[in-house]
């Protein structure tokens, strides 16, 4: 395990009945960098995000993040590790109020972190325009803040990592462009970003690394450049022109 490495897996295995949704995934992201993950409907990036985020359990390999063997530990776990997470099904609690919501994950914050964390939580509420003492119930916002008060939870524990599942899924482009506006910034101030998207603009915006993922394996990872440009990953996802 390489010391600048915020999370890795090694020889990673899974498989639902005869389907293989990863087979013998090696992914490297490293601390402070900011990493897409693509690929076609069935390519495994959601079982590879969820063993990422100990939703699912691997049948064989390991997953370390910040150096410590996390194969087999829990979510919440990772969380108390400085790892923050969202999904594709937004998990705001939507019957507590912004204020509440923003309230909730304090428990987790890692106190080492807080003077830098404070500081990026500061910026999304602001670029994201939610005021930490709303007393709007979150399920009353439109859908974009909705979304952007998940990414505002996740900061509020001041993570190191975070993992992103499809954050821009249903937003307009303005709201796209926001949203990368955010996390380039986060990602400026240090903190390791792991982002599964389909929105390939939204990935050119804000990537600087790019893996790939067909049928369980990681097929192709490179710059934004070299990956548009990559005849065979064009043919399985990106469409010729």
């Amino acid at each position: 395990m390489e010391l600048n490495a915020a999370i890795e897996t090694r020889s990673l295995n899974k498989r639902f009945g005869g389907v293989v949704a990863a087979d013998n995934v090696n992914f490297k992201v490293l601390s402070g960098e900011l990493r897409c993950m693509i690929g076609p409907n069935g390519a495994g990036k959601s079982t590879l995000f969820a063993m990422l985020c100990g939703l699912e359990s691997a049948d064989s390999g390991q997953i370390f993040v910040f150096g410590q063997d996390v194969t087999r530990t829990q979510a919440f776990k990772r969380v108390r590790l400085g790892v923050g997470l969202t999904f594709q099904t937004n998990r705001a609690f939507h019957d507590l109020s912004v204020r509440e919501n923003l309230t909730i994950p304090r428990a987790s914050a890692k106190q080492e972190n807080m003077e830098v964390g404070q500081a990026r939580l500061a910026f999304a509420l602001d670029a994201f325009g939610l005021d930490p003492n709303d007393q709007t119930k979150a399920g009353e916002l439109p859908h974009n803040q909705l979304q952007w008060l998940e990414m505002a939870m996740i900061l509020v524990g001041y993570p190191n990592l975070i993992l992103l599942d499809e954050p821009t899924a249903g937003m307009a482009p303005e709201e796209t462009q926001q949203t990368a506006k955010v996390l380039k910034h986060l990602n400026s101030t240090g903190l390791t970003t792991v982002v599964v998207e389909h929105d390939m603009a939204f990935v050119k915006d804000i990537a600087q690394t790019v893996t790939v993922l067909h049928q369980g394996q990681v097929f192709a990872e490179g710059s934004v450049a070299e990956i548009t440009a990559h005849e065979n990953v064009r043919k399985i996802y990106l469409g010729r022109a």
